[in-house]
């Protein structure tokens, strides 16, 4: 197949420009830009499969999701690889990187293996999986032959029991593991002692607007702290996730100008929510860890825009309805939201609160330079043809019955947004066109 997408404003590399691009097979095989660009790829491409006029469209490079949840294997009926990654392109994703809570959670080389012949014929997007620690597997972390895209450490509890709390086990991933370290930051006895506190004062009726206060900022400063002082000490690449208070901002900030290893992401839960939104949404926005004031996500978006924050990832975590009813203690954490990434990202480039490059930088840049994705993650020629054509004038209403979650809900039901996606090329391949998912796409492990 050979594609000519023309007349689009793309987005690259710090820079917007009116131009065209030439799709073959797999790859990106030319870029025109300038006055004579339609003339040019026209051209150069006198026999063509499919011709896109993409004026008045944006183009980005297809978005890098460093942080999703898809419950596949072991818990089906939350979400599947196969209904979380057709989500996934709806959002203008169209590579992820899967964390290792699952059941069983993903901590030996043979269950990482066996998630990635799992994913071979489900996923509809690229993917890699993370490697889980826990308190026991040291050496089996230590010695995996195929790491996957990192490490990941969950130094505060979450779903899947996963904590890391033994100090010599903690220090020793730190210390010698060779790969990227994404770290889960919340400090466990603060949590413990918040909760106590609470549950003494309401019994079981604990209000989920105390979600924030038993989950405090507190607890995250003080474990991104931790984090970073053994990274620093031992020059770990660490990737902090889903930074949720501007005190940690500020401490990451630092940090780098320190060791250029360590990076960190914002989550869509804190660009998007804040804790006034529980009195609305309840439980369903609860989310480890919590969501915070409108400060602190003024200061997290405030921080893309500057690249103090370096990745979004979605942190899609679905569970069921039903789960999500429950009262605030038995109510899992996690937000189904991958559906409408690009959508909730250009809504905040619509409002100014970042850029769009920014955006494509932290969705698509960053994070292939990060994990070391070769060939994504750019429009360059001679890379995969990952991309994304979004109309940034046409409407788009998220009703229950467009969502492709397993799960079947979403907080952002009902909400009208100004953009919306039109096409999704995965790997060379149409796979999704106006807004609507045509075909699969051929599929590939990232790294």
């Amino acid at each position: 197949m050979q594609i000519l997408i023309r007349n689009a404003k793309i987005v690259n590399e710090g820079s917007v420009f009116k131009g065209c691009v030439v799709l073959k097979d797999k790859r990106i095989i030319k870029i025109f830009k300038g006055a004579n660009a339609q003339q040019e790829a026209g051209a150069y491409c006198k026999t063509r499969d499919m011709d896109i006029d993409a004026e008045g469209k944006i183009l980005i490079p297809g978005i890098i999701d460093d942080h999703v949840h898809f419950r596949e294997p072991g818990q089906p009926w939350k979400g599947t690889m196969t209904q979380e990654s057709r989500a996934a392109l709806l959002g203008g994703v169209t590579s992820v990187m899967d964390m290792p809570n699952n059941s069983p959670a993903i901590t030996t080389a043979e269950t990482l293996e066996e998630k990635y012949r799992f994913a071979a014929e489900r996923m509809y997007v690229n993917y890699a999986f993370y490697m889980g620690s826990t308190n026991t597997n040291v050496d089996q972390v230590l010695n995996l032959r195929k790491r996957g895209c990192g490490l990941k450490i969950f130094m505060g509890s979450s779903t899947g029991n996963m904590l890391v709390d033994d100090p010599i086990a903690l220090e020793t991933f730190f210390m010698k593991f060779g790969g990227v370290i994404a770290a889960h930051c919340e400090d466990e006895t603060i949590i413990r002692e918040n909760t106590r506190k609470a549950k003494s004062r309401y019994g079981n009726d604990i209000p989920v607007i105390l979600h924030s206060t038993i989950r405090s900022r507190e607890a995250c400063i003080a474990s991104t702290q931790k984090a970073l002082d053994l990274a620093l000490k031992h020059r770990t690449r660490l990737h902090i996730l889903h930074v949720s208070t501007r005190e940690e901002v500020e401490l990451i900030r630092k940090a780098r100008r320190i060791h250029h290893g360590i990076s960190c992401e914002a989550s869509l839960p804190h660009i998007w929510f804040t804790q006034a939104d529980y009195v609305r949404y309840g439980t369903q926005i609860k989310c480890n860890p919590s969501v915070k004031t409108t400060e602190d996500r003024d200061a997290i978006l405030e921080a893309i825009d500057k690249r103090d924050i370096q990745t979004i990832g979605s942190d899609h975590a679905p569970h069921t309805w039903e789960e999500k009813q429950n009262n605030y203690m038995n109510a899992p954490s996690g937000i189904p939201l991958i559906q409408h990434t690009c959508q909730m990202l250009m809504e905040c480039v619509r409002q100014e609160r970042i850029g769009i490059t920014s955006f494509v930088d932290a969705c698509c840049h960053t994070p292939a330079h990060i994990f070391g994705i070769s060939e994504r993650g750019f429009i360059k020629e001679g890379y995969y043809a990952d991309l994304v054509l979004i109309d940034p004038e046409k409407e788009h209403l998220v009703t229950k019955s467009q969502l492709e979650y397993t799960c079947g809900w979403s907080p952002l039901e009902g909400h009208l947004f100004p953009s919306s996606i039109t096409h999704v090329f995965v790997n060379g391949m149409l796979t999704v066109e106006n807004g609507q998912i045509i075909q699969k796409p051929p599929t590939l492990p990232i790294l």
